[in-house]
Protein backbone atom coordinates (compact mmCIF):
# COMPACT_ATOMS: atom_id res chain seq x y z
CA UNK A 1 0.00 0.00 0.00
CA UNK A 2 1.50 3.51 -1.11
CA UNK A 3 0.59 7.09 -1.11
CA UNK A 4 1.92 8.63 -4.19
CA UNK A 5 2.65 12.11 -3.54
CA UNK A 6 4.61 12.68 -6.79
CA UNK A 7 4.24 11.63 -10.65
CA UNK A 8 6.81 12.77 -13.46
CA UNK A 9 7.68 11.50 -16.14
CA UNK A 10 11.53 10.81 -17.87
CA UNK A 11 12.65 11.15 -21.74
CA UNK A 12 11.73 7.39 -22.03
CA UNK A 13 8.31 7.86 -21.34
CA UNK A 14 9.11 6.12 -18.05
CA UNK A 15 7.18 7.49 -15.12
CA UNK A 16 8.02 7.83 -11.91
CA UNK A 17 6.06 7.51 -8.64
CA UNK A 18 7.57 9.12 -5.26
CA UNK A 19 5.37 7.94 -2.44
CA UNK A 20 5.30 7.00 1.01
CA UNK A 21 5.77 3.42 1.05
CA UNK A 22 3.25 1.98 4.43
CA UNK A 23 5.28 -1.40 4.38
CA UNK A 24 8.87 0.38 4.69
CA UNK A 25 7.32 3.41 6.89
CA UNK A 26 9.82 5.26 4.80
CA UNK A 27 9.18 7.13 1.37
CA UNK A 28 10.26 4.95 -1.78
CA UNK A 29 10.54 5.28 -5.77
CA UNK A 30 8.53 3.30 -7.83
CA UNK A 31 9.29 2.73 -11.87
CA UNK A 32 6.05 2.33 -14.18
CA UNK A 33 8.23 -0.04 -16.32
CA UNK A 34 8.56 -2.36 -13.07
CA UNK A 35 4.95 -2.34 -11.67
CA UNK A 36 3.44 -5.71 -12.50
CA UNK A 37 -0.29 -4.53 -11.72
CA UNK A 38 -2.53 -1.88 -9.03
CA UNK A 39 -5.43 -1.24 -7.85
CA UNK A 40 -7.16 1.69 -7.05
CA UNK A 41 -7.02 1.95 -2.88
CA UNK A 42 -10.09 3.78 -2.76
CA UNK A 43 -12.47 2.32 -4.93
CA UNK A 44 -10.14 -1.20 -4.71
CA UNK A 45 -10.77 -1.78 -8.13
CA UNK A 46 -7.84 -2.90 -10.59
CA UNK A 47 -6.00 -0.33 -12.91
CA UNK A 48 -5.89 -1.01 -16.04
CA UNK A 49 -4.52 1.52 -18.52
CA UNK A 50 -1.88 3.00 -15.61
CA UNK A 51 0.21 5.15 -18.02
CA UNK A 52 -2.56 7.06 -19.16
CA UNK A 53 -3.64 7.55 -15.73
CA UNK A 54 0.43 8.36 -14.63
CA UNK A 55 0.40 10.94 -17.42
CA UNK A 56 -2.54 12.66 -16.91
CA UNK A 57 -1.65 13.27 -12.97
CA UNK A 58 1.59 14.01 -14.00
CA UNK A 59 0.53 16.64 -16.35
CA UNK A 60 -2.37 17.79 -14.18
CA UNK A 61 -0.10 18.46 -10.93
CA UNK A 62 0.79 22.54 -10.28
CA UNK A 63 3.93 21.22 -8.72
CA UNK A 64 5.26 19.12 -12.07
CA UNK A 65 3.91 22.43 -13.77
CA UNK A 66 6.37 24.46 -11.67
CA UNK A 67 9.07 22.49 -11.92
CA UNK A 68 9.10 22.95 -15.52
CA UNK A 69 8.99 26.45 -15.64
CA UNK A 70 11.67 26.57 -13.19
CA UNK A 71 13.87 24.15 -15.61
CA UNK A 72 13.43 26.71 -18.57
CA UNK A 73 14.62 29.96 -16.93
CA UNK A 74 17.32 27.48 -14.66
CA UNK A 75 20.18 29.73 -16.16
CA UNK A 76 18.62 32.95 -15.53
CA UNK A 77 17.39 32.88 -11.80
CA UNK A 78 21.08 32.26 -10.55
CA UNK A 79 22.22 35.11 -12.07
CA UNK A 80 19.21 37.26 -11.56
CA UNK A 81 19.41 36.33 -7.61
CA UNK A 82 22.95 37.35 -7.49
CA UNK A 83 22.75 40.50 -9.13
CA UNK A 84 19.66 41.84 -7.35
CA UNK A 85 20.36 40.74 -3.78
CA UNK A 86 24.31 42.82 -4.92
CA UNK A 87 22.40 46.23 -4.01
CA UNK A 88 21.47 44.64 -0.32
CA UNK A 89 25.17 44.81 0.62
CA UNK A 90 24.88 41.21 1.80
CA UNK A 91 27.67 39.17 0.15
CA UNK A 92 27.67 36.01 2.27
CA UNK A 93 26.00 32.78 0.65
CA UNK A 94 23.70 32.37 4.00
CA UNK A 95 21.87 36.43 2.55
CA UNK A 96 22.27 35.67 -1.04
CA UNK A 97 18.67 35.28 -1.52
CA UNK A 98 16.00 37.98 -3.11
CA UNK A 99 13.07 39.36 -1.24
CA UNK A 100 10.70 41.88 -1.82
CA UNK A 101 9.31 43.71 -4.64
CA UNK A 102 12.82 42.77 -6.39
CA UNK A 103 11.59 38.58 -5.71
CA UNK A 104 8.33 39.48 -6.95
CA UNK A 105 9.22 41.12 -10.14
CA UNK A 106 12.03 37.97 -10.78
CA UNK A 107 8.55 35.82 -10.19
CA UNK A 108 6.22 37.51 -12.62
CA UNK A 109 8.95 37.96 -15.13
CA UNK A 110 9.49 33.99 -15.18
CA UNK A 111 5.97 33.02 -15.36
CA UNK A 112 5.45 35.90 -18.25
CA UNK A 113 7.78 33.78 -20.33
CA UNK A 114 5.52 32.34 -23.35
CA UNK A 115 6.93 28.44 -22.55
CA UNK A 116 5.69 29.22 -19.03
CA UNK A 117 2.47 30.97 -20.25
CA UNK A 118 1.63 28.15 -22.52
CA UNK A 119 2.26 25.28 -19.78
CA UNK A 120 -0.40 27.55 -17.63
CA UNK A 121 -2.86 27.77 -19.84
CA UNK A 122 -3.11 23.71 -19.63
CA UNK A 123 -4.05 23.89 -16.18
CA UNK A 124 -7.64 24.75 -15.00
CA UNK A 125 -7.98 27.96 -13.72
CA UNK A 126 -7.85 27.18 -10.30
CA UNK A 127 -4.60 25.19 -10.57
CA UNK A 128 -3.01 27.93 -11.92
CA UNK A 129 -2.29 29.70 -8.53
CA UNK A 130 -1.05 27.10 -6.90
CA UNK A 131 2.05 27.12 -9.63
CA UNK A 132 2.57 30.52 -8.92
CA UNK A 133 3.29 30.22 -5.47
CA UNK A 134 5.22 27.25 -5.79
CA UNK A 135 7.46 29.20 -7.86
CA UNK A 136 7.55 32.45 -5.93
CA UNK A 137 8.77 29.75 -2.71
CA UNK A 138 10.83 27.88 -4.86
CA UNK A 139 12.32 31.53 -5.97
CA UNK A 140 12.60 33.15 -2.50
CA UNK A 141 14.34 29.99 -0.95
CA UNK A 142 16.80 29.99 -3.61
CA UNK A 143 20.32 30.76 -2.45
CA UNK A 144 22.83 31.20 -4.97
CA UNK A 145 26.62 30.11 -4.78
CA UNK A 146 28.93 31.64 -6.58
CA UNK A 147 30.23 28.62 -8.39
CA UNK A 148 26.59 28.51 -9.60
CA UNK A 149 26.54 31.88 -10.61
CA UNK A 150 29.97 31.56 -12.72
CA UNK A 151 28.72 28.27 -14.01
CA UNK A 152 25.34 29.68 -15.02
CA UNK A 153 26.96 32.57 -16.57
CA UNK A 154 29.60 30.43 -18.79
CA UNK A 155 26.40 28.49 -20.69
CA UNK A 156 24.76 32.05 -21.18
CA UNK A 157 27.79 34.02 -22.01
CA UNK A 158 28.51 35.64 -25.19
CA UNK A 159 30.87 33.55 -26.92
CA UNK A 160 31.19 33.08 -30.63
CA UNK A 161 29.01 29.83 -30.76
CA UNK A 162 26.25 31.44 -28.79
CA UNK A 163 25.00 34.10 -30.73
CA UNK A 164 21.61 32.21 -30.77
CA UNK A 165 21.11 32.87 -26.98
CA UNK A 166 21.55 36.77 -27.71
CA UNK A 167 17.67 37.34 -26.87
CA UNK A 168 18.48 35.53 -23.55
CA UNK A 169 21.24 37.16 -22.46
CA UNK A 170 19.72 41.26 -23.80
CA UNK A 171 16.08 40.25 -22.01
CA UNK A 172 17.87 39.39 -18.85
CA UNK A 173 19.71 42.55 -18.98
CA UNK A 174 16.79 44.39 -19.63
CA UNK A 175 15.03 42.71 -16.99
CA UNK A 176 17.77 43.25 -14.30
CA UNK A 177 17.52 47.44 -15.23
CA UNK A 178 13.73 47.63 -14.96
CA UNK A 179 13.38 45.27 -11.39
CA UNK A 180 16.48 47.94 -10.17
CA UNK A 181 14.97 51.38 -11.36
CA UNK A 182 15.18 54.07 -8.82
CA UNK A 183 18.22 51.74 -6.79
CA UNK A 184 21.46 53.74 -6.25
CA UNK A 185 23.33 50.63 -6.79
CA UNK A 186 21.49 49.92 -10.32
CA UNK A 187 24.09 51.09 -12.80
CA UNK A 188 26.94 48.91 -11.16
CA UNK A 189 25.08 46.31 -11.18
CA UNK A 190 23.69 46.41 -14.83
CA UNK A 191 27.69 47.08 -15.87
CA UNK A 192 28.57 44.01 -13.89
CA UNK A 193 26.15 41.82 -15.50
CA UNK A 194 26.62 42.89 -19.15
CA UNK A 195 30.58 42.75 -18.60
CA UNK A 196 30.00 39.09 -17.33
CA UNK A 197 27.24 38.30 -19.81
CA UNK A 198 28.67 39.88 -23.04
CA UNK A 199 32.45 39.87 -22.93
CA UNK A 200 34.12 37.38 -25.11
CA UNK A 201 37.14 36.95 -22.74
CA UNK A 202 34.91 35.36 -19.62
CA UNK A 203 36.18 31.81 -19.40
CA UNK A 204 35.49 29.08 -17.27
CA UNK A 205 38.16 27.71 -15.59
CA UNK A 206 39.00 23.75 -15.64
CA UNK A 207 39.12 23.59 -11.64
CA UNK A 208 37.46 25.61 -9.14
CA UNK A 209 38.87 29.25 -8.24
CA UNK A 210 38.50 29.04 -4.32
CA UNK A 211 37.96 25.64 -2.99
CA UNK A 212 38.06 27.13 0.25
CA UNK A 213 34.77 29.18 -0.08
CA UNK A 214 33.42 26.04 -2.31
CA UNK A 215 33.64 23.70 0.53
CA UNK A 216 32.39 26.50 3.02
CA UNK A 217 29.12 27.20 0.71
CA UNK A 218 28.16 23.67 0.25
CA UNK A 219 28.16 23.03 3.73
CA UNK A 220 25.49 25.40 4.26
CA UNK A 221 23.64 24.22 1.03
CA UNK A 222 23.84 20.57 2.57
CA UNK A 223 22.45 21.72 6.07
CA UNK A 224 19.58 23.83 4.02
CA UNK A 225 18.97 20.62 2.43
CA UNK A 226 18.50 18.91 5.55
CA UNK A 227 16.38 21.25 7.41
CA UNK A 228 14.39 21.36 4.46
CA UNK A 229 13.72 17.27 4.32
CA UNK A 230 12.84 17.74 7.79
CA UNK A 231 10.48 19.78 7.34
CA UNK A 232 8.64 18.17 4.60
CA UNK A 233 8.80 14.91 6.39
CA UNK A 234 6.65 16.51 9.41
CA UNK A 235 3.73 18.20 7.03
CA UNK A 236 0.60 16.07 6.35
CA UNK A 237 0.07 14.83 2.70
CA UNK A 238 -3.56 13.42 2.41
CA UNK A 239 -3.69 13.71 -0.98
CA UNK A 240 -1.65 13.64 -3.68
CA UNK A 241 1.01 16.52 -4.50
CA UNK A 242 3.75 17.28 -5.18
CA UNK A 243 4.88 20.96 -4.71
CA UNK A 244 6.23 19.92 -0.99
CA UNK A 245 8.33 17.48 -2.50
CA UNK A 246 9.34 19.25 -5.41
CA UNK A 247 10.50 22.29 -3.20
CA UNK A 248 12.98 19.64 -0.89
CA UNK A 249 14.12 18.48 -3.67
CA UNK A 250 15.32 21.42 -5.86
CA UNK A 251 17.52 22.33 -2.84
CA UNK A 252 18.86 18.97 -3.36
CA UNK A 253 22.99 19.49 -2.78
CA UNK A 254 23.78 16.37 -5.58
CA UNK A 255 21.10 17.60 -8.16
CA UNK A 256 22.73 21.03 -7.85
CA UNK A 257 26.27 20.30 -8.01
CA UNK A 258 25.51 17.90 -10.90
CA UNK A 259 23.87 21.00 -12.77
CA UNK A 260 27.26 23.30 -11.75
CA UNK A 261 29.60 20.66 -12.71
CA UNK A 262 27.68 19.63 -15.92
CA UNK A 263 27.35 22.81 -17.23
CA UNK A 264 30.73 23.89 -16.41
CA UNK A 265 32.24 20.76 -18.01
CA UNK A 266 29.56 21.43 -21.12
CA UNK A 267 31.10 25.12 -21.37
CA UNK A 268 34.94 23.75 -21.29
CA UNK A 269 34.05 21.59 -24.10
CA UNK A 270 32.86 24.20 -26.30
CA UNK A 271 35.62 26.73 -26.15
CA UNK A 272 38.02 23.82 -26.80
CA UNK A 273 35.76 22.68 -29.52
CA UNK A 274 35.16 19.47 -28.79
CA UNK A 275 31.44 19.47 -29.66
CA UNK A 276 31.02 15.62 -29.42
CA UNK A 277 31.00 13.47 -26.69
CA UNK A 278 30.57 10.14 -25.37
CA UNK A 279 27.59 10.39 -23.39
CA UNK A 280 28.33 7.71 -20.67
CA UNK A 281 32.21 8.97 -20.05
CA UNK A 282 30.76 12.63 -19.95
CA UNK A 283 28.49 11.88 -17.04
CA UNK A 284 30.45 9.50 -15.37
CA UNK A 285 33.12 12.28 -15.38
CA UNK A 286 30.47 14.86 -13.56
CA UNK A 287 29.13 11.50 -11.58
CA UNK A 288 32.76 11.23 -10.32
CA UNK A 289 33.25 14.88 -9.38
CA UNK A 290 29.70 15.28 -7.30
CA UNK A 291 30.17 12.07 -5.75
CA UNK A 292 33.90 13.02 -4.31
CA UNK A 293 31.91 15.60 -2.45
CA UNK A 294 29.83 13.13 -0.61
CA UNK A 295 30.54 10.15 1.97
CA UNK A 296 30.39 6.43 0.73
CA UNK A 297 27.18 6.14 2.84
CA UNK A 298 25.41 9.06 0.67
CA UNK A 299 26.73 7.58 -2.75
CA UNK A 300 25.40 4.51 -2.02
CA UNK A 301 21.69 5.97 -1.19
CA UNK A 302 18.85 5.03 -2.88
CA UNK A 303 18.32 8.21 -4.36
CA UNK A 304 21.78 9.64 -5.24
CA UNK A 305 22.02 8.64 -8.78
CA UNK A 306 18.34 9.82 -9.19
CA UNK A 307 19.06 13.25 -8.14
CA UNK A 308 22.09 12.97 -10.06
CA UNK A 309 20.60 11.97 -13.41
CA UNK A 310 17.92 14.94 -12.49
CA UNK A 311 20.91 17.40 -12.08
CA UNK A 312 22.06 16.47 -15.67
CA UNK A 313 18.89 16.55 -17.33
CA UNK A 314 17.79 20.27 -15.84
CA UNK A 315 21.50 20.98 -17.10
CA UNK A 316 21.59 19.52 -20.59
CA UNK A 317 18.20 21.35 -21.05
CA UNK A 318 19.63 25.09 -19.72
CA UNK A 319 22.57 24.17 -21.75
CA UNK A 320 19.88 24.17 -24.50
CA UNK A 321 20.45 20.47 -25.41
CA UNK A 322 17.43 18.61 -26.40
CA UNK A 323 16.46 15.39 -27.39
CA UNK A 324 14.36 16.03 -30.11
CA UNK A 325 17.45 18.55 -32.20
CA UNK A 326 19.14 14.91 -31.37
CA UNK A 327 21.34 16.60 -29.02
CA UNK A 328 21.99 12.98 -27.62
CA UNK A 329 21.66 9.78 -30.30
CA UNK A 330 22.62 6.33 -30.50
CA UNK A 331 25.48 5.24 -33.05
CA UNK A 332 24.94 1.77 -35.17
CA UNK A 333 27.18 0.28 -32.72
CA UNK A 334 25.13 1.08 -29.78
CA UNK A 335 26.90 3.63 -27.91
CA UNK A 336 25.78 7.40 -27.17
CA UNK A 337 27.02 10.28 -28.04
CA UNK A 338 26.16 14.22 -26.62
CA UNK A 339 26.09 16.50 -29.74
CA UNK A 340 26.95 19.85 -28.61
CA UNK A 341 26.56 21.41 -32.25
CA UNK A 342 23.07 21.15 -31.66
CA UNK A 343 22.50 23.38 -28.87
CA UNK A 344 19.08 25.34 -28.92
CA UNK A 345 18.11 28.97 -27.53
CA UNK A 346 15.50 28.03 -25.88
Amino acid sequence: MIRTEEVYEYDDGVFVLRAWCSLRKDYRTFVSSRIQSCWDAFTQEPIGDLLGRLKKASSLDPGNVAHEVLTLSSLEIPIAINSLMKSSGHKSYDKRFVQGAKRRALVRWVLGKPRALSLLQTLPLEKRGDVEEIVERAIGDTKVTTSTYHSCVGALQKTRYTPHLEFRREELILFIAEAMLGDPAKDPVVNALKQDLLDPSFRIKPGLDDLQEFHKEFKKLKKDSDKAKKKYQRKSKPKTVSSNYRLYERGQPVRLLAIDEALRQLKVCVESERFLLGKAEFEQRVMDAVSAEFTTKDVEGEMFSKRLGEGLSTAYCAFGLRKYNSSWFTDSYGKEWLDLKTRSSS
